[in-house]
């Protein structure tokens, strides 16, 4: 191994190491904390965005939102300024996405890492990045209803940003490593959402608690006794 060689080995691993405690900062956990809140004994039992924002407070919520794109992006950019290109930095990014879903801080407990894939991709493709996300979120929009809306919001997403990348002539390597990482995290959200099915803990987030929230509402001059069986709102715990 040559002297160049070494030092490349030497940034891809600083760039590991920095990308996975970057996406183990908790913001969820924390900002929940701060809120009298046990992220993970609340509603889908997540650290994540989702979570927070129907169990603990729409605005902390957002706030977490914002936080976890951050540290994708940051990242990733951290990753470019040690020199290194194309999928080496995908590395960096992925390693973001591995400590939100296993934080060093939280006993290798935290979120489904969407919001970090979001990160990652609007600092390597901005254009194609806030086009893909506004069309995964309109996608969630349209299928509040389905089980898996947030994984349709991905497909859709980041099969916009594959399509219109390699019409626009992009990075092969760029794009195909976007589209695995996005493939992993979706994996990984599906089969979590299977293994709480499956255990019979399946709990109510994202958009559920909308259809809830205007339940209730609808419901305020009606007979009492009539909501009994909606169970108990995200409001009790902010």
């Amino acid at each position: 191994m040559g002297f160049e060689d070494l030092v490349l080995l030497q940034k891809v691993l600083a760039s590991l190491l920095v990308g996975y405690l970057l996406g183990s900062v908790p913001f969820a956990h924390l900002a929940a904390r701060l809120r009298g809140v046990d992220i993970f004994s609340t509603g889908n039992r997540r650290a994540g965005t989702a979570n927070v924002f129907w169990n603990v407070g729409r605005r902390t919520g957002l706030l977490v939102f914002a936080a976890d794109v951050a540290k994708g992006s940051l990242a990733v950019m951290i990753a470019q300024l040690l020199d290194l290109w194309g999928p080496l930095v995908l590395l960096s990014g992925g390693a973001a996405v591995l400590g939100h879903w296993r934080s060093v801080f939280t006993g290798f407990k935290g979120g489904d890492g969407m919001a970090t894939l979001v990160g990652v991709t609007l600092a390597l493709t901005p254009l194609l990045g806030l086009l893909g996300v506004a069309a995964g979120f309109a996608t969630v929009a349209i299928a509040w209803k389905a089980s898996y809306r947030s994984a349709w919001g991905i497909v859709v997403c980041f099969s916009l940003i594959l399509g219109v990348g390699f019409a626009n002539g992009q990075s092969p390597d760029l794009l195909v490593g976007l589209g695995a990482l996005a493939i992993l995290v979706l994996a990984h959200n599906v089969l979590i959402r299977r293994r709480l099915a499956a255990a019979g803990a399946m709990p109510r987030d994202d958009l559920d608690d909308l259809e809830l929230d205007l339940g209730l509402e609808l419901d305020l001059g009606s007979d009492e006794g009539s909501d009994s069986d909606l169970g108990p709102t995200a409001s009790n715990n902010r």
